[in-house]
């Protein structure tokens, strides 16, 4: 399958996770895809290929995204951009759409919506497909057949259906990897880092977050080695400071033997794994919370022009949230004043 009749889309972004997984997404869609990592990298491809779409990260090393689309306009008249950001603001949104953004977006965002403004912009991919030869189809049969790939995951060789993640096929086949941020019925958003796994491709490995990961032909994975297994307790020793009591961490830090005394960070009872967020902007349809902040500073917020009562009278993400601060803040909420 390739696209036809489809400028391609520069994808900015300096967060490797996120990169890929949004890249991933947009080529099995049908797009053509190219990535950078900073704004200069970025201008480099600009100069050297014309592109229907720019999507860019708001905050980046060097130049920012705004300064790049606006640069990246007056080199290409025509490139549309998109705007995502961990810190939206009035402000800054405004500044988007006077420099030739048609969108802007708080993170996490739905990838479903981002396809759909894509679409709504460049049009539909077209895309060409190879017609099966008579011989091969089935009479009355039009379903068409999922490929697949063989992987190795902790020296077990699995079968699974391209376009899953490796969380999924992991799970298939009841291999636990531990998630504190995933919900089947969610965007994956690979927040927490929990679900991190090593995967090897020929002399070279790494580690990825396997809840955004897709699988791939001849992987190997490994879901307990030793730098996975340091990497997550970090995590959890992090985490278990954060939300001391949240009994879904306990169960974790006690499995891999944790100190959770290890950082002095003031609990907060959050652990930013976006569920909150992530169901309210895909399932409740309402948009009403978001991140604000990165690194230390960052935390769940309400969004500007979010109506507090309308999200007290819902709280159906309340059964989502694993350390039971949604509920909680929300009950003090409710105290009278």
């Amino acid at each position: 399958m390739s696209a036809k009749n489809v400028k391609p889309i520069l994808l900015v972004e300096d967060e490797t996770v996120l990169r890929e997984s949004v890249r991933d997404w947009l080529v099995d869609v049908g797009y053509d895809v190219h990535t950078a990592e900073d704004g200069e990298q970025a201008m480099k491809t600009v100069a050297e290929q014309e592109f229907g779409l720019v999507i860019l990260d708001l905050r980046l090393p060097g130049k920012d995204g705004l300064e790049v689309l606006k640069e990246a306009r007056e080199k290409q008249p025509t490139i549309k951009g998109i705007i995502i950001t961990a810190y939206p603001s009035v402000e800054t949104a405004v500044e988007a759409v006077k420099r030739g953004a048609i969108d802007y977006l708080p993170k996490p965002f739905d990838l479903n919506y981002l396809e759909e403004v894509i679409e709504r912009s460049l049009g539909p991919v077209q895309v060409e497909i190879k017609p099966t030869p008579a011989k091969e189809k089935a009479p009355g049969k039009a379903a068409p057949v999922q490929e697949e790939v063989t992987l190795t995951i902790n020296g077990k060789e699995i079968k699974a259906t391209k376009g899953m993640t490796v969380l999924e096929a992991a799970k298939m086949t009841g291999i636990d990897i531990p998630t504190l941020c995933y919900h089947e019925n969610l965007t994956p958003y690979g927040g927490c880092r929990l679900c991190t796994v090593e995967i090897v491709k020929g002399k070279n490995s790494r580690l990825v977050t396997s809840c955004v990961y897709p699988v791939e032909e001849g992987l190997v994975v490994k879901t307990e080695s030793e730098p996975v297994v340091k990497t997550r307790k970090m995590i959890l020793e992090m985490m278990w400071r954060r939300a001391p009591g949240a009994q879904d961490i306990k169960k974790y830090a006690v499995k891999y033997g944790i100190d959770r005394d290890k950082f002095e960070i003031e609990p907060t009872y959050c652990i930013l794994c976006g569920l909150c967020v992530r169901y309210c902007r895909e399932i409740a349809k309402k948009n009403m919370l978001g991140f604000i902040g990165r690194g230390t500073e960052r935390e769940v917020m309400f969004l500007p022009g979010a109506d507090f009562n309308e999200c007290l009278a819902c709280g159906e993400c309340y059964k989502l949230c694993p350390t039971g601060v949604m509920p909680s803040n929300y009950g003090l909420a409710k105290l009278p004043k």
